[in-house]
């Protein structure tokens, strides 16, 4: 059984963990309602979906979320599907389930799929260490404007050298999360590739750097051939498109402030996409 897809107006990761939290619980703690039964929770019992839409709300004033889409798969069937608050809060423009939104870390989701999928078609190995792909160190390659292509630190790194597919799947790289989350903000292996877990967002931006110097391709390239335009996911990019100006949301703080798009192809976070569209991924 799938649970749900969330995607919430939110540029925080810790405010979108928090709500995904929050509506996992929520199949747990809601109390059972009188009206009719329609929607499978994780412990076999059933709530009404009226029931999730009148409680919905109180949790996201709870927990300061602006905007809130949710799917919710029975049996990969979708059981439930609705939209609550705001796309920007400050103009109260209602959040939809066709609105571009921020997809944050749900954009590690929708590459892993991607990796995958050159494994099948055999043009990677999740084992192979990822610097054998490449004809020169990746900290010789001339530095782009995108600061995620800058690997300039690791010259003299002999740990990076051991890093596959698998360990930046698996959060095992040793990266920091990001590189500003280190004093010197500059990147390096913190300890040995694939002994422990240390979940990293640079991690999968190196992956995605090597997969892109390897097939001459970018992430959104690469994204758009393998993912988008198969799943017919219309709204969906790793960068902010001209025609999602139409419909889309901000990231919002807690205060209700405004945060404003990211535009660089990040396969870790930037993925833009819409509650439809990423109900289309999760229900493949």
């Amino acid at each position: 059984m799938k649970l749900n897809v969330v995607s919430v107006s939110q540029k925080s990761d810790y405010l979108f963990c928090f709500s995904f939290v929050v509506c996992l619980l929520l199949f747990m703690a809601v109390a059972k309602s009188s009206a009719q039964q329609s929607i499978k929770r994780i412990d076999g019992t059933k709530i009404s979906s009226d029931s999730l839409t009148k409680y919905l709300p109180e949790l996201m004033r709870k927990g300061k979320v602006a905007g809130l889409g949710m799917t919710i798969f029975n049996q990969n069937h979708i059981v439930y599907k609705e939209t609550f608050g705001y796309s920007r809060a400050d103009q109260k423009k209602a959040l939809k389930s066709t609105t571009n939104i921020y997809g944050a870390s749900l954009s590690k989701s929708v590459f892993a799929v991607l990796v995958m999928k050159l494994v099948e078609q055999g043009k990677l190995d999740l084992d192979k260490p990822l610097q054998q792909y490449l004809p020169k160190p990746i900290y010789e390659y001339k530095h782009q404007k995108r600061w995620h292509n800058d690997f300039s630190s690791l010259k003299g790194d002999t740990l990076y050298t051991k890093i596959t597919a698998r360990i930046c799947l698996d959060h095992t790289t040793g990266f920091a999360n990001w590189r500003w989350d280190i004093a010197d903000q500059k990147l390096r292996v913190l300890q040995i590739p694939g002994k422990r877990y240390s979940y990293s967002g640079e991690g999968m931006v190196y992956l995605q750097v090597v997969i892109e110097k390897l097939l001459g391709k970018s992430l959104e390239q690469l994204a758009d051939e393998l993912i988008f335009a198969p799943l017919k996911m219309k709204n969906s990019a790793y960068t902010f498109l001209r025609s999602f100006e139409q419909d889309y949301s901000l990231g919002h703080d807690e205060k209700g402030g405004i945060y404003e798009k990211d535009n660089e192809a990040r396969s870790a976070s930037t993925l833009e996409t819409s509650l439809d569209d990423l109900s289309l991924f999760f229900k493949v």
